[in-house]
């Protein structure tokens, strides 16, 4: 039974026949179950983009932030993203059911479709909520998700119901790490962890422990790394989750490219960074000199004083 169930539901799940309005009309719904036959469409990509979002009645309070040299990890975990882009279409194939690949959709975001993401159910993944760094650039590269402190052993648990489509490990990266594909088109990662509590094809509900908490893989201290994406894309989490009340801001979030992915131009920049490994000898001076700059815009981009002392070997950014 449970080999005919994954088989129906990623055979729906690539079935693009819901119009708009029957894809509201199932948000509308709120807990149209994830699982019946025929009934799903959790890669929508049509939604009408002229409905506003429903906005909880909550309190939402700006997340705690503290620097971003604690407990975090150090590297790019969106390293899939150099693809050629096939457009959101391509992704309606069953190639895109995989555990090979964080993203194998290769669909990059100009050609993401605006949608309505149902928002119903909702869990936050851990008892505590103190953001230890954001979703945004670090330094040479850019961090897709966002961590959450905790103590190694904490239980993690899923945000949305789903199906678990990757539960892996990656030394370099991500350590012991868990995706969920869920309903509502989106995917959560959740990174570094102890242990892994479910297996691929799994089944899944909202609040459901996953996994205990950790710091394993590219991580200097214990910490739940939390990813949400879209089609492949990641964006940032507290457009949709209020951290100091652990609780979803909407029940029906208006996904846009222009809002949702805004970090867009941040990649760019990034990717039109330079860097210049140094030398023996060399200065932030003969460095400025070397590329047609100043010490002051060096010291801007690499978030450096004059007096900061050199390595020979590290890199610094001149663009």
């Amino acid at each position: 039974m449970k080999k005919i169930f994954v088989t129906i539901f990623i055979i729906a799940i690539t079935a693009n026949v819901l119009t708009a309005q029957q894809k509201n009309s199932q948000n509308n719904a709120k807990d149209t179950t994830f699982f019946a036959e025929n009934n799903i469409s959790a890669t929508a990509n049509t939604a009408n983009t002229g409905n506003s979002t429903t906005e909880k009645n909550v309190k939402t309070t700006p997340p705690p932030v503290v620097p971003n040299d604690l407990y975090v990890d150090e590297f790019d975990e969106n390293k899939n993203e150099e693809e050629d882009d096939e457009g959101e279409d391509a992704a309606n194939s069953l190639e895109y059911w995989t555990s090979e690949r964080l993203n194998p959709y290769r669909i990059k975001i100009d050609s993401l479709n605006d949608t309505i993401i149902s928002c119903s159910g909702f869990v936050f993944p851990l008892h505590t909520s103190h953001i230890t760094s954001p979703f945004g650039a670090r330094r040479s590269r850019f961090h897709y998700g966002t961590d959450i402190g905790l103590s190694t052993g904490d239980t993690v648990v899923a945000v949305f119901d789903g199906i678990v489509r990757i539960a892996d490990y990656e030394g370099r990266g991500y350590g012991n790490y868990i995706v969920i594909r869920h309903p509502n088109g989106l995917e959560s990662v959740y990174g570094h962890l102890s242990k892994k509590l479910v297996d691929i094809n799994q089944e899944v509900k909202a609040g459901q422990v996953i996994g205990l908490g950790g710091s394993t893989g590219r991580s200097s201290g214990p910490h739940l790394h939390l990813e949400l994406r879209y089609k492949g894309n990641a964006f940032n989490s507290t457009k949709l989750i209020d951290y100091a009340n652990r609780v979803c801001l909407y029940n029906d979030y208006n996904l846009t490219k222009k809002e949702t992915f805004n970090h867009k131009s941040e990649l760019e920049k990034l990717k039109a960074a330079a860097y210049h490994r140094i030398r023996n000898g060399e200065t932030l001076s003969s460095i400025a000199r070397r590329y047609g700059t100043n010490v002051a815009q060096l010291c801007k981009l690499n978030r450096i004083s004059k007096n900061t002392v050199l390595r020979v070997g590290r890199s610094i950014r001149y663009r």
